[in-house]
């Protein structure tokens, strides 16, 4: 090799390193560099359905909500939660206090085998673990907060479990972090530590929350400073041994300093581009900006179509985590039509399971489950890796938008999912192919006018019409009213909780 060749070979390598090492760094935390981040790659959009779980030390008293660690320390509360005090006292006794629960939260029946495995039989695409809640207790080997489930309680690291089994199924793997509330979830005395205001704030002239030093990190009975610090040293562990397909934010994040918000989101982008992954985050609220996050509404819908990918989450169970005093679950049918609904505007839908304390899923939900996997097996082509046709959908059910919901920041609409029924389709696209989802079967009327032909869509040509999970051949006709289609002699299998006409385009 001459000495030019050498120098140029070297000047290469050199800057083949130093790029690398900019790249791994590109990202700072600040806002307009942090807006590179793409916020929904093409996995996440194709995904379309997820789920994780509600399980933690609240599991134990199984009543009232993954709430009960507040409500259990404020007497005289009118509305939700209003019991859980009067009630924590009678069933546990006056000097019982949250962190007396963690000994008693055992999970003999926990595998994490056996709910991925249900997980992912019911179609989910990206599985998650909740990685801390408002409580602060933390659910992996924490370095940081010694209130956590391997040195306390079940002894297990939860998101290392979980993340294990969603990895080796080639799925992608969520962590959950609602600990943004934690530093004003339990009551505070007045004046004792700084916080931002608020009308979540609880000010009480004396609190019944332990006050001793060793239980500081759990109730927060820090300054603000050392909690936003926390609240980032936290994240950066689950980052920087998991770094998660995508970490999913609750709203208390709102309450932390922005500096320290920034931080996490370069921590974040920069680990997941050292390893070339694409990763997503979620706002709720305002808190980080939409150009490089996903919007989340609660169990809600869009209004229409939206430019940008959404994510909503809904409960599996009666409530966000396992009660034992509710032991419902989802209609497996409205669980369908609603996921419809949400991916034909653009949007992604998210479940959220409630385990019981000891690990075991409750039967109820383990038949939502099922019952959700069943037509996903069959019909998931038209849910799976599509994007919004020309228009949402057409139909009879009105979906009106509660105007006392105080977290409808983005216009979202709860009003009437439930109701949406074989009346209704709603439009998904892949290619050239169209999937009109009837959302069930009509035993009323077999004759239906896809109204969208007529207008947004008149424009293209059909050349085939099929139902999905049917062998008959369809009736069809493109007419001034739009595309008139029949529905088999045969109801297909699963069918009552929706029927997919596919339609092929020229």
């Amino acid at each position: 090799m001459t000495k030019q060749s050498f120098l140029l070979v070297f000047a290469f390598v050199v800057f083949f390193i130093n790029h690398n090492t900019l790249s791994a760094q590109e990202f700072k935390p600040d806002w307009e560099n942090l807006k590179q981040h793409k916020a929904a790659p093409e996995w996440f959009a194709d995904a379309k359905l997820g789920i994780y779980f509600h399980w933690g030390v609240y599991s134990v008293p199984a009543e009232g909500g993954e709430w009960y660690p507040r409500w259990m320390y404020v007497p005289n509360r009118v509305g939700w939660g209003s019991e859980i005090y009067k009630n924590h006292k009678a069933n546990y006794g006056k000097n019982f206090n949250y962190h007396d629960f963690i000994p008693l939260w055992k999970a003999p029946q926990f595998s994490a085998k056996e709910w991925v495995d249900m997980f992912e039989g019911m179609g989910a695409k990206f599985i998650g673990s909740i990685a801390e809640h408002h409580d602060g207790f933390s659910l992996w080997d924490s370095k940081v907060n010694e209130w956590n489930s391997v040195d306390m309680g079940p002894g297990i690291n939860i998101v290392k479990a979980i993340n294990d089994e969603t990895k080796k199924r080639g799925l992608k793997f969520m962590a959950t972090f609602h600990h943004g509330f934690n530093n004003v979830f339990y009551p505070k005395q007045e004046n004792t530590f700084l916080r931002p205001v608020s009308k979540y704030n609880i000010v009480q002239d004396s609190v019944e929350v332990p006050q001793d030093e060793k239980y500081r990190k759990l109730y927060s009975n820090m300054d603000y400073d050392e909690a936003n610090d926390l609240w980032l040293a936290k994240l950066d562990e689950v980052i920087n041994e998991f770094c998660p397909d995508y970490i999913w934010m609750d709203f208390g994040q709102r309450f932390i300093k922005e500096s320290h918000r920034k931080q996490f989101l370069a921590n974040y982008f920069n680990k997941a581009k050292e390893l070339n992954k694409e990763v997503v985050v979620n706002t709720k609220g305002t808190f980080f900006p939409t150009e490089l996050s996903v919007v989340n509404v609660e169990r809600a819908t869009m209004e229409d179509i939206t430019p940008d990918v959404w994510i909503t989450d809904f409960i599996l169970g009666s409530a966000w985590c396992f009660d034992k005093n509710k032991r419902t679950a989802i209609d497996p049918k409205i669980a369908i039509r609603m996921l419809a609904e949400v991916v034909s505007k653009n949007g992604v839908m998210l479940l959220s399971a409630g385990p019981m304390a000891d690990g075991t899923m409750p039967m109820e939900q383990i038949e939502a489950m099922k019952g959700i996997g069943a037509w996903m097996k069959l019909y998931g082509e038209s849910i799976y890796n599509t994007r919004p046709f020309v228009a949402y959908g057409e139909g009879t059910t009105v979906l009106k938008r509660d105007p006392k919901d105080v977290w409808n920041e983005y216009g979202a609409i709860k009003e009437g999912l439930g109701d949406l029924n074989a009346e209704d389709v709603r439009y998904t696209q892949n290619g050239n192919i169209v999937y009109a989802i009837q959302l069930g079967w009509n035993d009323k009327k077999s004759q239906r006018t896809l109204t969208t032909f007529s207008n947004k869509a008149k424009h293209l040509k059909i050349i085939k019409v099929e139902v999905l999970g049917s062998i008959e051949k369809i009736n069809w006709k493109n007419t001034k009213l739009g595309l008139v289609v029949n529905q088999p002699k045969d109801k297909p299998a699963e069918a009552d909780a929706a029927i997919v006409y596919k339609i092929t385009l020229k």
